[in-house]
């Protein structure tokens, strides 16, 4: 079975915050990248293209709204729950997914192994949270790292009791 790792970033007072290399460092080493249709967009418009060539990519989304089509990336438009699980059951490895929409999918489903949290030793202003829209699956979580990154972000990660 695959373990899906969702990366969160955030600010001090929890605010969505933009990912590192961190993230990039993990994408590389996964067997693919779980993202929503927001943070594909955000990805797309940052890097003038598609940076992610080498690494195959599922993105969640209401449409199909692919703008990579030479490069490894498909659209999951149906059943996403349906569609994780079947790909999390689908041999071993592991998934790394990033953004808002996706963390709600997985962690509102049971479907998320490990989080990893980055908190970024920033106040931001604004009520937009990194981890909206969630419901939670009940499930308990416990610490197994707590790592300070370049001395100044801290690296949390978290794995399902």
């Amino acid at each position: 079975m695959k373990q899906i790792t969702l990366y969160v970033y955030q600010t001090i007072n929890g605010c969505a915050a933009r990912a590192d290399k961190q993230v990039d460092d993990a994408v590389l080493k996964a067997d693919c990248l779980l993202l929503d249709e927001e943070t594909y967009l955000d990805v797309f418009m940052n890097h003038l293209g598609w940076p992610l060539t080498e690494k195959e990519t599922f993105v969640v989304a209401q449409a199909d709204c692919n703008l990579t089509e030479k490069e490894g990336v498909q659209f999951i438009t149906g059943d996403a729950v349906a569609e994780l699980s079947r790909m999390k059951a689908a041999g071993d490895g592991t998934m790394v997914a990033y953004g808002e929409g996706i963390a709600a999918v997985l962690l509102n489903s049971g479907l998320a192994d490990e989080i990893v949290v980055v908190t970024l030793p920033v106040v931001a202003g604004g009520d937009e949270k990194a981890l909206r829209h969630i419901t939670g699956d009940g499930a308990a979580w416990v610490v197994r790292s707590c790592k300070v990154l370049d001395g100044e972000k801290v690296r949390t990660v978290y794995g399902r009791v």
